[in-house]
């Protein structure tokens, strides 16, 4: 009977942490830098730290939660607009692409021991896919071409991404050591 309620209570946490990683994403949207033609957000920063530490079912849930809040019209992205619109805009696809970073991060990050630079690489290769699949989807949803979307859409979050990605290292290393996720 004690395990059957040891389950219940690892499910439960892993529920209200999901849940929690979908508000901080939200309110990532907030913390922003308005850049043209998409704005530098902490959101990436909460995305791959919920990846990272809830792994791939828990870390992909938070981020469906966090998208359908804001598809339902909730004003959670980035600026506070909600609503379908915004995933057909110019950003619409670093939205998405958090999605296909949860489940292949996600996945990465429950096969590879957690130290400080195995996180480091699954936070920079997380963020290399939302600037990769977010730029092509801005070329499609403008007039942009190719390079004039690479240089608008992933060159100027380049560093950021870096930083934020060292960020969600430390932070992981150290939520892992005090905390059981």
């Amino acid at each position: 009977m004690s395990q059957a309620y040891d389950d219940d209570d690892a499910k439960i946490k892993k529920m209200v942490l999901a849940a929690l990683f979908a508000a901080l994403v939200a309110v990532g949207a907030y913390i922003r830098i308005p850049i043209p033609p998409v704005p530098i957000t902490l959101q990436t920063f909460f995305v791959l730290l919920s990846i990272v530490l809830l792994g791939y079912k828990w870390g992909t849930i938070s981020i469906l939660i966090y998208i359908l809040i804001g598809f339902i019209g909730f004003p959670v992205f980035s600026g506070g607009p909600g609503g379908p619109g915004i995933l057909l805009g110019p950003s619409g696809g670093y939205v998405y692409s958090f999605v296909i970073v949860a489940i292949v991060i996600g996945y990465l990050s429950e096969k590879v021991k957690k130290t400080f630079f195995s996180i480091l690489a699954l936070a920079v290769l997380g963020s290399l896919m939302i600037l990769g699949i977010g730029t092509l989807h801005m070329m499609v949803f403008t007039s942009f071409d190719l390079q004039t979307a690479f240089f608008a859409g992933f060159v100027p979050f380049i560093i950021g991404d870096f930083l934020k990605s060292v960020a969600v290292a430390v932070a992981s290393t150290i939520l892992l050591k005090k905390y059981i996720f």
